[in-house]
Formats: C-alpha cells, sequence, structure tokens
C-alpha cells in the first residue's frame, strides 16, 4: 500500500496555481479575501489576518516542500499585506473591512496571534530576513508577555483592541493547539531552551485541561481557571489535536511526552474511527452530539486531519488497519472535494455534492489545512 505521492505532488500544484490565478487581484498588490465556487471574487468580503497569514503560510510551505519559486509572489503579497494589519498597541488586528477599518473578535484574536508568528515562520523558511527575525522576535515577545495567564498558566482570551482583558475571559483550545505549534516551528528556527520550556508546558496543558479522560475529546472554551465552559464535540479538532501533540513532543525530544502523546493519539483516533466515519457515503463528519454526527454533509478541513492523524497512528502502532483507512480517506478527498480549478470545495453533501452557495475561499478558509496536508504527507510519510 504506496501513499499516492505523483497524485498528491499534481493536487498540490494544481491548488497553488488556482490561487496564484484567482486570488492575486489584478494590480498584483492585494487579495481576494472570498471567492465563489463559480470564481467570482467578493470585493465587500472583509479581510482576516487568520487568512492572510495562512496564504503566507501555505504559498511560503509549497515553495520550500516543491523546490520552488513559482509560489513566491503570492508569499510576497501575503507578507506585504499582512504588515498592514499591525495593531500599534501590540500584535495584529484581528480583520479589516473594505475601508480599511479594524474588525475585533475577543474570543478569536489571539489565535490569530498564533497564526502569525506561524505564517512569518514559514515566510522566513524561504526568503530569510533581518526584517523577518525582528518581526518574529517581536511577535514571539508579544504573544508571551501581553497573553499569558501569570496566575493560573495557559493563555487567556477575551482581550480588546488595546489588549485590556474585558469581563468574559476564557481559555480556548484553539489558541493552545495553535500557539504549540507556532511554538514548535519557533524552536526549529532559534533552538531556544526558553521555548522548549514553553512547548513542554502547553503540551502538558492540553493533555490536563483540554481533553477529556474518559471520550478523549477536545474541550474548546474553559473559564481562566480551567473549568468547563459549554463545549461542542469536533472531531476534526480531535483528530488534529492527536498529530500535533506527537509532533511537538518528538520534537523537543522529551520521552515521557513523547510515551504520553502517542498513547493518548491512539485513543482519540479510535473514538474518531467509531464516531465520525461515514461507512457508507465516506468521509468523516465533524460535529458530534451523544457520539453521533449531527450534519448531513463533510468539511474539508476535518478530512485533511484525519488522514494525518491516522497516518500518525499508523507510524506510533504499525497497524495497517490505520493506513488503510487514511489512504481510503484520500481516494475520497481527490474524488469529492477538490474542483476542477484545483481548490478543495468547503462542504460535501452526502451524495457527493458540493455545497454551491458556500465560498471555496473564504475568511475562514485559506491555504493552511489544505496545504499542511500536502507538505506533512510529503515529508513525513
Amino acid at each position: 500500500m504506496k501513499i499516492p505521492l505523483d497524485r498528491l505532488n499534481k493536487e498540490l500544484n494544481s491548488n497553488l496555481l488556482f490561487w496564484m490565478n484567482n486570488a492575486i487581484q489584478p494590480d498584483r498588490k492585494q487579495l481576494y479575501a472570498s471567492i465563489s465556487v463559480d470564481g467570482i471574487p467578493d470585493i465587500s468580503a472583509p479581510l482576516g489576518v487568520m487568512y492572510l497569514s495562512r496564504v503566507l503560510y501555505g504559498a511560503s510551505t509549497a515553495c520550500r516542500v516543491l523546490e520552488t519559486e513559482s509560489f513566491g509572489e503570492l508569499a510576497s503579497i501575503s507578507f506585504k499585506e499582512l504588515k498592514n494589519f499591525t495593531n500599534p498597541k501590540g500584535g495584529f488586528y484581528w480583520a479589516k473591512n473594505t475601508s480599511n477599518s479594524p474588525i475585533h473578535d475577543s474570543e478569536n484574536v489571539n489565535m490569530a496571534q498564533a497564526f502569525v508568528l506561524y505564517g512569518l515562520l514559514a515566510y522566513a523558511s524561504i526568503k530569510p530576513s533581518l526584517e523577518l527575525d525582528k518581526m518574529i522576535e517581536k511577535q514571539a515577545e508579544f504573544i508571551i508577555n501581553n497573553l499569558y495567564d501569570f496566575k493560573n498558566k495557559g493563555f487567556i482570551d477575551g482581550f480588546d483592541e488595546n489588549w485590556i482583558l474585558g469581563s468574559t475571559p476564557s481559555k480556548a483550545f484553539g489558541t493552545h493547539i495553535h500557539l504549540l505549534e507556532s511554538f514548535v516551528k519557533l524552536y526549529e528556527y532559534n533552538k531556544s531552551e526558553k521555548t522548549v520550556l514553553l512547548i513542554e508546558e502547553l503540551i502538558t496543558i492540553i493533555l490536563e485541561h483540554f481533553i477529556t479522560k474518559d471520550t478523549f475529546d477536545c474541550l474548546h472554551r474553559l473559564t481562566p481557571d480551567w473549568k468547563v465552559k459549554e463545549n461542542e464535540i469536533w472531531a476534526g479538532h480531535n483528530a488534529e489535536c492527536s498529530w500535533i501533540l506527537c509532533w511537538a513532543a518528538k520534537s523537543i525530544k522529551n520521552e515521557k511526552l513523547i510515551d504520553a502523546c502517542n498513547a493518548l493519539s491512539l485513543n482519540i483516533m479510535e473514538q474518531v474511527i467509531k464516531k465520525a466515519f461515514d461507512t457508507k457515503n465516506g468521509g468523516v463528519y465533524n460535529v458530534l452530539k451523544n457520539n453521533l454526527p449531527t450534519e448531513d454533509f463533510k468539511i474539508w478541513w476535518p478530512q485533511a486531519e484525519v488522514v494525518l492523524a491516522l497516518l500518525n497512528c499508523y507510524s506510533i502502532s504499525k497497524d495497517v488497519k490505520y493506513k488503510t483507512q487514511a489512504l481510503a480517506l484520500m481516494d475520497y478527498i481527490s474524488d469529492n472535494f477538490i474542483a476542477e480549478n484545483g481548490e478543495w470545495f468547503t462542504e460535501i453533501f452526502d451524495n457527493g455534492k458540493p455545497n454551491a452557495s458556500i465560498p471555496i475561499i473564504h475568511f475562514w478558509k485559506s491555504m493552511y489545512h489544505t496545504v499542511r496536508y500536502y507538505a506533512e504527507i510529503k515529508e513525513n510519510y
């Protein structure tokens, strides 16, 4: 059972060509923030810093893994636009509307700070510069000095645009898991022992607070002192968490955490296989309630994350069932999710038809899950 690397390389190239040919505005200075399934840009759509950071990551990573400069323009445009989102009070704004006025989201703006760091580090891998070095150092210091909860540990959400904590602070899984992967990339970049300590702390926090001990589900939002708030269960986040934890532990060569994360990863994915797989139509559902799917459609990003999680389980256990399931899901993605233009549809109904009412790229759908899917398989499996 071989992974179809030739097919995946063609898909990745096709995906990047879509972005080069469709996402860059005619002035070659800006990106469209949203494009319909029919290829029509929405010039009224707000532009988000996570969107830009993910384009920066995706284009940079594609250049690196494909050993080409063909998509460097896409990375450079997103980098230049990203700088326009700098918040004079520190960090970066959540988004801006078409009038260039900031838009704020107190529950998600910290997660965006993680993606900014992630994107900058990816760009530095193809176009290193003193400017990037300074931006990376400044962003990492801002996150650590301003978003960290020195009382209860972890990183706290709920800030306004001036980074003043509001009346409803919380701790978010998304902030912690994406800061974890950003700090792993930072460690690969600077080899600092301080970064190792941060990675160890984040892994431990996720293990202790964000994953249920009985069902192995990720909890999305907690109180500042780690009490559980109302939560949805997402199979996609469960899968994504399972392999990122293992990757992070391996990056710092912490044997105790490696063993803990490997064991947890197998437990998490057994539950995902049991509860989220559509054995009739193929693919994986995302939102679960009472151990059952709540949807009649599949979303693009959980498919990618489940493939990577299954391949990680295979590398841990050498149990061929995980690789078999991963290959089957890869076939499902190739046969159903990839549009003729090379980009993935956002949603696929159970009958296999795409949901044409949702743009093919938009505020929450950029070049992160897709490009990372190809890059991780190409480099690690």
